[in-house]
């Protein structure tokens, strides 16, 4: 079996995911409700997170089984940091290409990636697999520092009055990090909630802080190893 593995918490892995699904007539999955967990080649997309790898595609990457895979990390066109040559380094899978994409960053009103014939490359290379050796990239040494909580010090997620109690945040949420609009510590501003609120009732207001990190020099690196 082939297929298209993602982790989207706004859209933006899971749209890249799609197009390469496509391209590729492989199957398109979403992580976190795999059905089946052997295949002969997949490609998984993800969103980076604090320059680190999410914890359910840890999880993923733990219990899947997959002849060739190809990873493919998605950042805000900030530090993308080190999590393709970490992916390589820490699970037992045979990577055979890997790319950094660039796009809209979930607390900016960013453009989307739309270079997608771009990605051909990638797409060439995994009908025909070989191993491909991940170079290291520069990875902050304090990202993984307190980062739930310099998450909520630096985005403010509230509900407005047009919130019902529905539960869908409570569902979409891969943390456990929120109860029928009102997010708890495990919260890392995912805002896999807000995107998916029926009522967009819940808001994200960016702090001093981070606005002031928000306005570091953009990157549209689109990285390619092959």
């Amino acid at each position: 079996m082939n297929a298209v593995l993602y982790y989207s918490a706004t859209g933006q892995s899971e749209k890249i995911a799609r197009y390469i699904a496509q391209k590729t007539a492989f199957e398109a999955a979403d992580i976190l409700s795999l059905e089946h967990k052997e295949f002969d080649n997949a490609a998984i997309v993800f969103p980076v997170h604090c320059q680190s790898i999410p914890r359910p595609v840890k999880q993923c990457l733990n219990d899947i089984v997959v002849g060739n895979l190809t990873v493919i990390a998605v950042y805000g066109r900030m530090c993308h940091g080190n999590v393709l040559r970490e992916i390589q380094n820490k699970y037992a899978h045979n990577i055979v290409a890997a790319a950094y994409v660039p796009a809209k960053h979930a607390y900016l009103p960013d453009k989307s990636f739309d270079r997608f014939d771009e990605l051909q490359p990638l797409l060439d290379k995994m009908f025909r697999p070989a191993p491909v050796e991940i170079p290291k990239a520069f990875r902050n040494p304090l990202s993984d520092v307190f980062k739930k909580w310099r998450s909520r010090m630096g985005v403010k997620l509230y509900r407005d009055d047009s919130c019902y109690g529905c539960g869908v945040c409570d569902g979409v949420c891969p943390y456990g990090a929120i109860n029928k609009g009102k997010p708890n510590r495990k919260c890392i501003r995912c805002l896999a909630c807000a995107a998916r609120c029926p009522k967009n009732a819940l808001h994200a207001d960016n702090r001093f802080f981070m606005r002031l990190y928000l306005k570091k020099k953009k990157t549209d690196d689109l990285e390619i190893f092959v």
